[in-house]
């Protein structure tokens, strides 16, 4: 059988955030079928075979569409007709580029990632449908955020807008299939629309070997300067307001106040903390441009708090890397080090940061954002709760959780990191999800749909 040509499009590739892990995931099944894979992304990208300046949701006029077409952002400098020119305008730039790439590649299909469903640049769905349907491409799109979730992006402030987006955000064509990755998102998708979908959540490599020390890493703490009876609590996510990041700060802080507890004490792991071991929040994702006002706000907090903190997101790449002599450890080696991982974000369109502590056998620290509830802990895993309620924002517009379950997480975290038997328990979770998010689970659709051999 001839060697199929497949392209996987986003946004970005090749960073730490989920849609970027899990298209790694799939150019790695993909290629273990003997698939060429080529990836189109916009030209921020690390690793992108071609990149469209255009397709970047930060660059040029991309920005300006997003700001006068939704009332969210109260912005009207373009009205209904200057806004279609715009959008026009960017979706033909993307259209001809992508037709040059299809002229030279001729794929067999493409997987379409976020690019139908994402309300922050919306020019560009229409640019991949043209594509798609011109070519007679098979498509599997997969949309991890909708744009409907966004309160930012719910009201279209023109008629053209709110046609296009019913049109093409997702669109309805044989050539596409669409895959959601919660049952929150698939229930609602054929509600608004119409449209049927396969749910697929994410998944992880549980046959790989086991994140370790090695020689790579084990400066890691050195380099961060972080002392081996520290506390590591690792927060993985990106840093932007959904991922309620400034909650892992207040746990941090009264996980602090009980340090007296722990110290002097031989955790899980066999770490052995001493009269001088803190709490160091950990921050290994990278805040993007966009939400700078939310990271000095969390700045500000931290100094209030005056807990320990480290961002690291400088020097933590997708995989192991030199960039002119400095070392880049992979987010992986963080999780080797990590003693408790926090997950404190409002909403997920799933949470790849939930398994990644699965795998690595981490207790976690969860709020019950909705994804959660209906779909991961049904599944059966033991973790620290927060809760699923808040308890408003303080001055600054940052979130609270409700005093008493802070309190409970705090008090839990601090009986299972004494635990001698936690291991059991990470190992049960390990197993779970092992049997509903393996490799396995995502390989089998993808060989089904693009009938692979």
């Amino acid at each position: 059988m001839p060697k199929k040509k497949i392209a996987i499009c986003h946004y970005r590739v090749g960073e730490t955030d989920g849609v970027s892990l899990e298209i790694e995931k799939r150019k790695q099944i993909l290629e273990k079928h003997n698939c060429e894979v080529k990836l189109i992304a916009g030209d921020h990208s690390k690793g992108a075979d071609y990149t469209i300046e255009e397709l970047e949701w930060d660059n040029g006029v991309v920005p300006i569409i997003k700001e006068n077409g939704f009332l969210h952002f109260n912005r009207n400098e373009l009205d209904d007709q200057e806004l279609k020119a715009k959008m026009n305008k960017v979706c033909r730039a993307i259209e001809d580029k992508l037709y040059l790439i299809q002229e030279k590649e001729n794929f067999n299909a493409v997987l379409v990632h976020n690019i139908f469903s994402f309300g922050g640049h919306i020019a560009a769905a229409k640019a991949f449908a043209k594509w798609i349907i011109k070519f007679k491409i098979q498509c599997l799109a997969t949309h991890h955020d909708f744009h409907w979730e966004r309160k930012e992006f719910r009201e279209p402030r023109y008629g053209y807008l709110r046609n296009y987006m019913q049109k093409f955000m997702p669109p309805k064509s044989q050539h596409v299939t669409h895959v959601v990755i919660n049952s929150l998102a698939k229930r609602e998708l054929k509600k608004r629309s119409g449209i049927e979908s396969y749910l697929i959540p994410d998944i992880f490599d549980f046959n790989q070997p086991a994140w370790e020390k090695d020689s790579f890493n084990k400066d890691l703490l050195k380099q961060f300067d972080i002392k081996p009876e520290d506390i590591f609590l690792l927060q993985a996510t990106r840093v932007i307001p959904r991922k309620g990041i400034e909650i892992a700060i207040d746990f941090t802080r009264a996980l602090q106040e009980k340090i007296n507890k722990l110290r002097k004490q031989r955790l899980y792991n066999g770490k052995k903390l001493t009269s001088r071991s803190n709490i160091v929040l950990i921050i290994a994702g990278y805040a993007e441009d966009e939400k700078l006002e939310y990271l000095t706000k969390l700045k500000a907090k931290i100094l209030t708090e005056q807990i320990q903190t480290k961002f690291i997101s400088s020097h933590i790449n997708a995989n192991r890397s030199f960039r002119q002599g400095i070392k880049a450890y992979s987010l992986w080696d963080a999780y080797v080090y990590a003693d408790l991982v926090i997950l404190p974000s409002l909403w997920e369109g799933w949470g790849n940061q939930f398994i990644e502590a699965i795998f690595a056998k981490k207790p976690i620290v969860v709020f019950e954002y909705p994804v959660f509830k209906k779909d991961i802990k049904p599944e059966g895993y033991k973790i620290i709760s927060l809760g699923n309620k808040l308890a408003g924002r303080d001055e600054h517009g940052l979130y609270k959780l409700p005093p008493k379950h802070l309190k409970k997480a705090v008090r839990q975290s601090v009986k299972w990191l004494k635990d001698k038997n936690l291991n059991k328990l990470l190992e049960d979770n390990f197993t779970i999800g092992k049997k509903y998010h393996d490799y396995k689970i995502l390989e089998n659709f993808l060989v089904d749909k693009l009938g692979l051999d």
